[in-house]
């Protein structure tokens, strides 16, 4: 399974990942206002490394046009594009269109079984794509993301342009469950990139080091008893 950085500091966690994936909240999050500065900051540190960059329109014919232009800037760029549009509006078919005609994608936002079967036929068996499952999102509505990943990897599995994202990454716990889901790539935020030291970690260590902190806090406490 591939490992992807997933955010904006990608200088800092280049050298130990496979390839990064942006978003606009990332982005705008970080204070960014100039996407074009940042597309051309982010093509030098990723080192020729796949990365995927989000379109910013909701108009199916602007979409086109900034997929067109991300593209253009190197040939490792995917062209990150929701399934759904916040007016429900389904993307399959500008999808469709573009990876007809040689565009990478990386089919965002899938929340449902019924969306990723959307994604697996809207992309082209010929052209490389991502198939980004937000398997985060759906166990944070209490739900299990096992049926869509099934769903993915049984319409994926001969074509192997097609790779499987697990999204959502909220935990160091998440390598395993999405090696157990079948994915082929993890995207993976700051805060677990910071944390993934920890799998080397002995389980008694890690014990022992909670419980330092627990009492080095605890002296900062006036107790009388």
């Amino acid at each position: 399974m591939k490992i992807y950085y997933d955010g904006v500091n990608i200088k800092k966690y280049i050298d130990r990942v496979d390839g990064v994936t942006t978003n606009t909240s990332y982005i705008a999050s970080a204070g960014i206002i100039d996407y074009n500065a940042f597309l051309e900051k982010s093509l030098q540190e990723v080192e020729g490394k796949p990365i995927s960059f989000q379109v910013i329109s909701t108009d199916l014919e602007d979409i086109k046009k900034q997929a067109f232009f991300f593209t253009n800037k190197s040939e490792n760029v995917y062209v990150k594009i929701p399934i759904v549009l916040p007016s429900g509006q389904t993307t399959e078919s500008v999808i469709s269109e573009l990876c007809k005609q040689g565009i990478k994608v990386n089919v965002t936002c899938i929340h449902t079984t019924k969306q990723a079967e959307l994604a697996c036929q809207a992309t082209e068996d010929s052209t490389p794509s991502i198939i980004s499952l937000f398997a985060g999102g759906v166990c944070d509505s209490g739900n299990s993301p096992a049926e869509m990943f099934k769903a993915t990897h049984n319409l994926t599995k001969d074509k192997i342009n097609k790779e499987i994202l697990f999204a959502g990454c909220q935990r160091v716990y998440s390598l395993i469950e999405a090696g157990d889901l079948g994915s082929d790539i993890i995207t993976i935020p700051d805060a677990v990139m910071d944390k993934l030291d920890r799998m080397l970690v002995d389980k008694l260590e890690t014990s022992i080091n909670k419980s330092k902190l627990f009492f080095k806090d605890g002296s900062k406490l006036n107790l009388k008893y």
